[in-house]
């Protein structure tokens, strides 16, 4: 029964979580100034798309708590500070050292501002060499066939986020082996946690590896581990 427990408690807390927005749920967004203030006034186009997928985990989540006042009163580039995301998650740990670590660890994977997939799930996930290092691409075409290019998304020439060449990524139920899961049934190799994997026994890229199990895997690979078995 203890072997559920991590299992039930991320499943209630993605619950409490989710916005109202959030496309896996019902309900109509309210409108984004309503959410979001201000901050909605020149921001309307980013403020809109995060209402509709549910904010940064919650709508109740709002651009100060990780913006602050660089320059009170003020507006135009950069007068807003960009946090560290272990700032408020230190606990999650990721694959890599970070000696050789890309710039913006967390959002190889991860987007701050909303994604219609589940835990803020990059709907474009880089992919990194066994150096961490991803492959920089201007345009879809520069990259691998079923690849994307994603972008860094500079922001007063500071990139927001980790680009380069990319999987698609679909990620809305936490089944295990399923489609728009952790690893794909109808196209293996294609999964979140798959597109990484180049050289492991289990789930690979290429849509090969030895039988494995079909559950969810974070509770035998939490986040807390950086992925590794417990």
């Amino acid at each position: 029964m203890t072997r559920h427990v991590p299992a039930l408690a991320l499943l209630a807390l993605l619950a409490a979580a989710c916005g109202q927005g959030a496309p896996q749920y019902s309900g109509t967004p309210p409108p984004a100034d309503q959410v979001y203030g201000q901050c909605a006034f020149c921001h309307n186009d980013l403020a809109t798309q995060m209402v509709a997928d549910g904010g940064h985990g919650s709508l109740s989540v709002k651009c100060q708590r990780c913006h602050g006042d660089l320059t009170p009163d003020m507006v135009g580039c950069g007068h807003r500070s960009i946090p560290r995301c272990p700032e408020c998650h230190a606990q999650q740990i990721t694959h890599h050292d970070p000696a050789v670590a890309a710039p913006q660890q967390c959002t190889l994977c991860h987007t701050p501002h909303g994604s219609p997939n589940l835990l803020l799930i990059r709907t474009e996930v880089p992919l990194t060499d066994p150096t961490n290092m991803t492959t920089p691409c201007a345009a879809d075409d520069e990259c691998q066939p079923g690849q994307v290019c994603a972008s860094t998304n500079v922001t007063c020439g500071t990139p927001t986020q980790t680009g380069g060449c990319a999987a698609p990524m679909v990620f809305t139920n936490l089944s295990g082996l399923a489609d728009g899961s952790f690893a794909s049934a109808s196209d293996p190799g294609t999964g979140v946690c798959e597109v990484c994997h180049t050289t492991t026994k289990f789930y690979r890229s290429d849509g090969m590896g030895q039988p494995h199990f079909t559950t969810a895997c974070y509770p035998c690979h939490p986040h807390a581990r950086s992925f590794l078995p417990q």
